[in-house]
């Protein structure tokens, strides 16, 4: 007696959980997956084959609904699909937001081939060097609005650098930053030279000519509108400086459009074998 007394409590007690908790693994039926499977096909506008059934929840014991997992086999989009299974009728979806792809940063737009010369000229004037000596080593974006982009060289004789702005639209240098100082050149022991040794310089000399060219447009980049500038021949001279090296010196004079009137001395140090100017300066005196 004791024993069926035993038994009949855990037959009770089996019952109560059945009750308490109805199975959640139960088979779905097929229609009810089909239900689903094309709803949310619909909601989401793709093909039906592009939806598995992924699981399902517990199956409400009054009314038979029961939840339905789905997912976009292709974008891992998923959604809840409730579903009467007694005579398979869909009735809500829930969709989860699409998964949003990873962002890829575009790369930076191209330099214009015009640009890059306009730079690789204007840096070099600043520098006072030759074209062929600067290296264009990276660029930024370009900017949407006004279509500037900075440009980034190097002088690959003395690693001296600088970015140049540029208007991509236009080839327009905007302005020049020498970013490195230049490395200090090596000055051979020399004799003074006094004044009187130097040597009248024809005006069409191309040395002269080249030096003034570089004066000529660092006084224009310092002073604003510079209405005309003129170098004085008669006082151009040409001074040995040491081996391979002269210097060209004279006076010039330049007004204004605010009728600002300057004079000037300058002083170009340059490579008496190819007549590279090398340095270039100029003092206000008056």
């Amino acid at each position: 007696m004791q024993f069926k007394t035993v038994l009949g409590t855990s037959v009770m007690t089996i019952a109560a959980i059945a009750i308490a908790y109805p199975a959640t693994a139960q088979t779905v039926p097929p229609g009810s997956i089909n239900a689903c499977t094309q709803r949310v096909a619909e909601d989401m506008v793709v093909q039906t084959r592009d939806i598995e059934f992924v699981s399902a929840g517990p199956i409400a014991a009054t009314t038979g609904v029961r939840t339905l997992t789905m997912r976009n086999r292709t974008t891992g989009q998923t959604s809840q699909c409730k579903v009467n299974t007694i005579d398979s009728k869909v009735l809500s979806v829930t969709t989860s937001p699409a998964p949003r792809p990873p962002q890829v940063t575009p790369p930076p737009a191209p330099l214009p081939e015009a640009s890059k010369r306009a730079c690789l000229q204007r840096t070099a004037e600043e520098m006072v060097v030759q074209v062929r000596d600067l290296d264009v080593v990276s660029s930024g974006p370009i900017d949407a609005e006004s279509g500037v982009k900075t440009v980034f060289l190097r002088n690959r004789v003395t690693g001296q650098t600088a970015d140049c702005r540029v208007n991509t639209r236009t080839a327009t240098v905007l302005s020049v930053n020498i970013t490195s100082p230049r490395p200090p050149q090596p000055v051979p022991p020399t004799t003074p030279v006094p004044p009187s040794s130097g040597r009248p310089v024809p005006p069409n000399d191309p040395t002269a000519r080249s030096c003034q060219a570089v004066v000529s447009n660092k006084i224009r980049r310092s002073f604003a509108e510079v209405k005309s500038l003129n170098f004085l021949p008669e006082t151009t001279r040409r001074y040995f400086v040491s081996n391979g090296v002269e210097s060209i010196r004279g006076e010039g004079n330049f007004s204004q459009r605010t009728f600002m009137s300057h004079r000037f001395n300058y002083n170009c140090n340059v490579n008496s074998r190819n007549g590279q100017v090398t340095g270039a300066t100029y003092r206000i005196i008056r």
